[in-house]
């Protein structure tokens, strides 16, 4: 009997990752049954970190092998990270990498170049459940002027929280990590990065992702208004 029911637990979880796999999962069941069984477990994370890195491809913030993402575990110290050099739109769930906070650097070669940055972040406010970072293009060109989006739209402050812009420092470097980390540790849940795109901190990936997704159309409504 306990193994009839095991066999049907595990076929009914594959369903779901196949289904969630392309981006069949809309966004109510999502949010109410994947995202909060993602948090205690290792296979639900690989499959939304799948599935946000089609997303935001799709959405045209991210090309080629740029951007990263990763998710912490509920439990423990482990964080689930995208692969170095790999590009986000075709993910496969073996290709996210299972990475210790507190344990020893990971293989360059394997993970992304940004995890001293995604470490950071986490460490920064145990509440950060994911990172994301894209070079998505209107962030990235509001980080290079002086504007201010909480300014000119009051009603973004309200709904991505605080942005804060983070001076250049080399990708994948502790400077960076640690300026980022820095902002995050005063309540930052938008960072520009000075010609380097933008970060987004939540609570799950679909908080992090829906915050990467105003701020860059928040960008695009200010910069056509310059125009």
């Amino acid at each position: 009997m306990m193994s009839m029911l095991s066999s049907a637990i595990v076929g009914t979880r594959r369903l779901v990752l196949d289904v969630g796999r392309h981006g069949l999962l809309f966004s109510p069941v999502r949010r109410a049954v994947v995202e909060p069984a993602a948090a205690a477990s290792s296979e639900f994370l690989r499959l939304l970190l799948s599935y946000y890195g089609e997303r935001l491809w799709q959405a045209g913030l991210i090309a080629g092998s740029c951007g990263n993402l990763s998710a912490r575990l509920s439990r423990g110290d482990d964080i689930y990270i995208t692969p170095h050099a790999t590009s986000k739109a075709f993910l496969r769930r073996s290709d996210i990498q299972r990475v210790s906070l507190d344990g020893d650097e990971p293989d360059p070669d394997r993970v992304s170049v940004e995890f001293p940055m995604h470490r950071a972040c986490y460490l920064a406010d145990d509440r950060v459940g994911a990172v994301i970072h894209t070079h998505a293009a209107a962030l990235t060109a509001i980080g290079l002027t002086d504007i201010q989006l909480a300014q000119v739209l009051p009603e973004v402050q309200t709904s991505l929280g605080e942005i804060v812009r983070i001076p250049h420092a080399p990708a994948g470097s502790d400077e960076l990590a640690e300026a980022v980390g820095d902002a995050v540790v005063q309540g930052a849940t938008l960072l520009l990065l000075e010609r380097h795109g933008a970060v987004t901190v939540g609570r799950s990936l679909g908080v992090a992702c829906d915050r990467m997704e105003l701020g860059e159309l928040s960008a695009k409504a200010v910069l056509l208004a310059r125009r």
